[in-house]
């Protein structure tokens, strides 16, 4: 069953959304997003899904730039925190909020078209990661772009080994994931074939959270300091380090015919 975060919305809020973690994550995310996807910032509203986009903080600053977003989720707890927080920053008008699973919103949304989507942090907590792009590609407009952001196996692995969590780092998988944890990290491998079959071409991919809060009890500068989200920023398309974000990110296009 794919997860539901009813109930969580104020740990998410805390743990997520307001840390320091949370805010470098916000940063190179928003960073990557202008800098690979042109249109964003071409003065043109676009029509854009954000799937899974909970709380709607991207799909607000999305709003603020002039677009007009359909913002799905399946916790309608999350659902209200983002209406409430819509209505505080007077962006009613510009965000649609549906109530539902992303695999319904072709039926619910008949003949419409998207010329973006968002999967940011939902198909590693999906029973079938692929059954994501598979339902959204086809409302997709031709030429239009997908935004992919996925929690990273193989980050998970190296911190396990580094820290000496033996158990998880050999099964490659939380033994014990914590709430907020993935229960289905994700890697490379698992995604670029769905890419090809789908016949997605790769615009980009960038490490989100590279070097913040590496080491497990590490005492943290501050992200607050622009040094910290420069050097995010320098590193974050460049090998090996964009393999190794906590967070991978693949801007990807549709053909145009």
């Amino acid at each position: 069953m794919d997860r539901n975060f009813d109930k969580l919305a104020g740990r998410l809020r805390k743990h997520i959304y307001s840390s320091d973690k949370g805010t470098v994550r916000l940063a190179v995310l928003q960073h990557d997003l202008l800098t690979g996807i042109a249109e964003l910032a071409a003065g043109r509203p676009l029509r854009i899904l954000d799937a899974g986009g909970g709380m709607g903080q991207i799909a607000r600053w999305l709003a603020e730039m002039g677009h007009q977003i359909t913002l799905c989720d399946i916790s309608a707890e999350m659902l209200q925190a983002a209406a409430e927080e819509n209505t505080k920053a007077g962006l009613n008008e510009r965000i649609s909020i549906v109530h539902a699973p992303l695999q319904q919103i072709p039926e619910l949304l008949p003949g419409a078209r998207f010329d973006l989507i968002l999967l940011h942090g939902v198909i590693e907590w999906m029973q079938e990661p692929p059954l994501a792009l598979q339902t959204l590609v086809p409302v997709l407009e031709p030429g239009g772009a997908i935004s992919l952001l996925y929690f990273n196996r193989s980050k998970l692995i190296l911190k396990w080994g580094i820290n000496g969590q033996f158990d998880k780092a050999e099964s490659g998988r939380p033994t014990n994931p914590r709430v907020l944890t993935p229960s289905n990290p994700l890697t490379e491998n698992d995604v670029l074939p769905v890419f090809t079959a789908l016949n997605l071409k790769i615009v980009s991919k960038a490490g989100i959270r590279i070097f913040y809060g590496f080491f497990t009890g590490m005492v943290k500068k501050r992200p607050s300091c622009q040094k910290t989200l420069d050097l995010e920023m320098q590193y974050c398309h460049t090998e090996p380090f964009a393999s190794l974000g906590e967070h991978t990110h693949f801007i990807l296009r549709k053909p145009a015919t």
